[in-house]
């Protein structure tokens, strides 16, 4: 009986022991002092875009909801993937899904955890530094006390940037963010790394009062640069400098390395480097000039618009900005030879031109010119007696596509013998009438009037071998007026030149 009751007592403690345990879930953990685990969430800073996480942070419980990386990419950069722990992500991971202009991933982690996107380039911006020459009150006009260099460059590198903004497909940056902080030289180059362009905002200083020509400074080899063409030609045209622009290079000693810091730099870091000078605020004129802000800015949206036609840039709701046509203008040259010349296209890398014997008929490209600044092509082997139609375009190569301007005006002209180059003297009762050979003549019809602008009649025709004419039995002391022209014969036809120019004498 009494171990019955013994046992009996034994059951109930038991079941009392573990209907306590079963109430008071987390007893043993609350007891020695143990939480649920937590983990961090860390975002390593990238560049080329942003990155966020939410939460920052999870318990074992609350990971397997997920975590939020919100991932967005800078104007001008893409996405390419993210790493987790400095590696590529695995099941634990799904996404992304597009939010707007961002990415969101869905991350699971089960320790801390930490995350980073991998950004790239995209194609088709262009990335452009730009740099303020100075910092703080620097370089006072010693003709215009008001006026400071490094407040100007201020402006105007904030004024560009405004303007290069304007346009979709560019990202600018600049190498400081405050006016009165100070950075080296060399260091502001090497800030570029990873830009298309580096632009060093500058007036520059002399003895002379008087010297105001617009100046860029390029890196070695580049004196020739279509862009620095361009900015030169921009500044001294804005600005009406009495001067033009020169472009510049300037080397160490050891004719290698670039003397300025900033172009050191920025070569260093492979960037296409350029400082412009805008005039000199040692001239008077010019530092007024550059005091106005709305000169800044014009100036501003010259040199963008410049960059731009450079670049293949264009505008929100635009096409990219074309290149202006070329106007174009043919000569004879001789009974076989055409010559063309055109104006500068600015920004052009080159011009093709189009030919046809008719002026509506099928224009077939002759040639490309492979030099932006080769503004003439002589047209050979062609046949005497034809009329030939031109036109011309300009191109520029951007981004694996090549861009063209509009067709210039078709202009038109007929191959025939070069216009002699003529000369004259006066004899007793008589004048000679002397002209050079011209290539491919047949021979030469010489013709007279009494009055400059009077009725020329012909007076002789003369063989291929002739070079002079005299003309004999006429009044002593009479003005006479000669003109001369060249034949070919093509198919029994003649084919003349134009007149030689106008020659008097009067007889002895």
């Amino acid at each position: 009986m009494k171990y019955a009751a013994r046992m009996f007592s034994l059951v109930i403690c038991v079941v009392m022991v573990a209907t306590m345990f079963s109430f008071a879930p987390g007893v043993f953990a609350a007891e020695s002092g143990e939480e649920p685990a937590e983990y961090q969430i860390s975002v390593i800073p990238s560049a080329g875009g942003t990155v966020s996480v939410d939460p920052e942070t999870v318990t074992e419980e609350t990971a397997a909801k997920g975590v939020k990386v919100i991932v967005t990419p800078d104007k001008g950069y893409g996405v390419s993937s993210i790493k987790i722990n400095g590696e590529a992500p695995d099941t634990t991971v799904s996404g992304p899904v597009s939010s707007g202009s961002s990415f969101v991933w869905t991350i699971y982690p089960q320790e801390d955890t930490n995350v980073q996107a991998v950004f790239h380039k995209s194609n088709g911006y262009v990335f452009v530094m730009l740099d303020a020459g100075h910092y703080g009150n620097v370089n006072r006009s010693p003709v215009l006390k008001s006026y400071y260099e490094s407040q100007m460059t201020w402006k105007l590198q904030n004024y560009l940037k405004q303007e290069l903004e304007e346009y979709t497909n560019v990202v600018v940056d600049t190498t400081r963010s405050s006016q009165s902080k100070d950075m080296g030289v060399y260091e502001r180059g090497t800030s570029s790394k990873g830009y298309d362009l580096f632009l060093s905002l500058h007036s520059n200083a002399t003895s002379s009062k008087s010297t105001d020509y617009p100046l860029i400074i390029t890196q070695k080899g580049n004196t020739k640069d279509a862009l620095a063409v361009m900015l030169g030609q921009i500044i001294e045209s804005v600005m009406d400098t009495r001067q033009d622009y020169q472009i510049w290079q300037r080397l160490n000693k050891d004719n290698k390395t670039e003397y300025y810091g900033v172009l050191r730099g920025s070569k260093s870091v492979g960037t296409k480097g350029m400082i412009l000078e805008h005039s000199f605020h040692t001239n008077l004129t010019a530092a007024k000039w550059l005091s106005s802000n709305s000169n800044l800015k014009k100036m501003a949206e010259a040199e963008a618009a410049a960059i731009a036609v450079y670049y293949g840039l264009s505008k929100e709701g635009s096409s990219t900005i074309p290149l202006k046509k070329p106007s174009l203008r043919i000569y004879n040259t001789d009974y076989r030879t055409l010559t063309l010349k055109w104006g500068k296209s600015v920004g052009a890398q080159g011009y093709v031109i189009y030919r046809s014997r008719t002026k509506n008929g099928t224009y077939k490209r002759v040639k490309t010119v492979k030099s932006g600044s080769t503004l003439k092509f002589i047209n050979r082997k062609l046949t005497c007696g034809t009329t030939y139609y031109y036109k011309i375009r300009a191109y520029r190569k951007f981004g694996g596509t090549t861009r063209y301007s509009n067709d210039s005006a078709v202009k038109a002209m007929k191959v025939r013998p070069a216009k002699p180059s003529v000369g004259i003297r006066s004899g007793k009762r008589k004048i000679t009438v002397k002209w050079k050979k011209v290539t491919g003549a047949t021979g030469y019809v010489v013709y007279r009037a009494k009055k400059k602008n009077g009725k020329y009649k012909k007076i002789r025709t003369l063989k291929r071998s002739a070079r002079s004419y005299t003309n004999t039995g006429i009044k002593k002391g009479k003005r006479y007026y000669y003109k001369v022209r060249a034949y070919r014969k093509v198919k029994g036809k003649r084919i003349y030149s134009e007149y030689s120019r106008t020659i008097n004498r009067k007889a002895k």
